[in-house]
């Protein structure tokens, strides 16, 4: 990059984008986080919702050298999740390419994209995307848009992130749903606990963004985010329980075990750590740690 980087975050008030945000005032880095839910210290901008003309104006003046989207929804009925992770991305990369076309756009995807793989495999990117919902189905499509301006010229990646877990972390995640109900009450609402996931900590997910975002040259169009290590979410809640120290009932919520989809999933990372030279740092069981001793803040999908 320039080393006079401008970076534009969007969706800088969720969990991933303040971790972003805290990240680039860390280093000193010159960015403008906007924001859908909240105003300070970000700007005030609902991608599903603002006049294209406003966009433009946002952009335009900016001049970014680098626009992460880490806008979406996770939850919702189908027209909301469209709206997220599908209308917004268009409008951004439409605004993007016509007023900061020399700009970096990096596109925070979502493993759901691929869907589930054979227990005991990791999935690449070259794997075959098989999303078995709407959140999955809507992330695909987003991503696609980006890869399609991507084969039309524009520096443009998308970063399938893993699950992510770590300090702040909000009630739609299952470390985050766990400790919400271990700090209020002896019931634990969280669907089924056999299934295997690659939880990443988001302090490691904000370093892979930003070696991304700031990294010279071409990159691959699609990379994950991830630890390469599946972990049984039954072992992750427990995990949780012994750090509360409290005892806990599980109850089956079905709708969130049909929410979690496929029974594994594990990333191949090989790729980011070629292109970038990243690779996780945060243990989970220092991840576990950290998000018992913090609240929960931010929004999940903050558009």
């Amino acid at each position: 990059m320039t080393g006079t980087e401008r970076v534009m975050v969007f969706g800088a008030g969720g969990f991933l984008g303040a971790r972003i945000c805290a990240l680039l005032a860390d280093r000193g880095i010159e960015y403008r986080g906007l924001s859908r839910t909240r105003s300070e210290p970000y700007r005030r901008c609902d991608l599903t919702a603002m006049h294209p003309y406003a966009l433009d104006t946002q952009i335009g003046m900016y001049k970014p050298t680098v626009v992460i989207n880490a806008v979406g929804a996770t939850l919702g009925e189908p027209a909301e999740l469209v709206r997220a992770n599908v209308i917004a991305v268009e409008a951004l990369l439409a605004s993007v390419r016509d007023h900061a076309g020399h700009a970096r756009f990096v596109q925070l995807g979502s493993a759901a994209e691929y869907g589930g793989a054979p227990h005991g495999t990791s999935l690449s990117e070259d794997a075959a995307p098989r999303p078995l919902g709407p959140y999955g189905i809507t992330k695909l499509a987003g991503a696609e848009l980006v890869l399609r301006a991507q084969r039309a010229g524009a520096d443009a990646v998308v970063l399938r992130i893993f699950d992510v877990i770590g300090p702040g972390a909000p009630d739609t995640t299952l470390t985050g749903r766990v400790i919400r109900d271990l700090r209020s009450r002896q019931l634990i609402e969280v669907g089924s606990l056999d299934v295997w996931r690659d939880f990443v900590d988001v302090r490691d997910v904000a370093e892979a963004v930003l070696a991304v975002a700031l990294a010279d040259g071409s990159l691959p169009p699609v990379m994950n985010v991830g630890t390469g290590r599946a972990t049984l979410a039954r072992d992750v809640a427990g995990q949780l329980f012994e750090l509360s120290s409290r005892p806990a009932t599980i109850v089956d919520d079905t709708e969130q075990e049909t929410a979690l989809g496929a029974p594994w999933q594990q990333a191949d990372t090989t790729l980011i750590g070629q292109a970038v030279g990243w690779s996780p740092k945060i243990a989970l069981d220092q991840s576990l740690t950290d998000s018992w001793a913090e609240l929960p803040c931010g929004n999940p999908s903050d558009q």
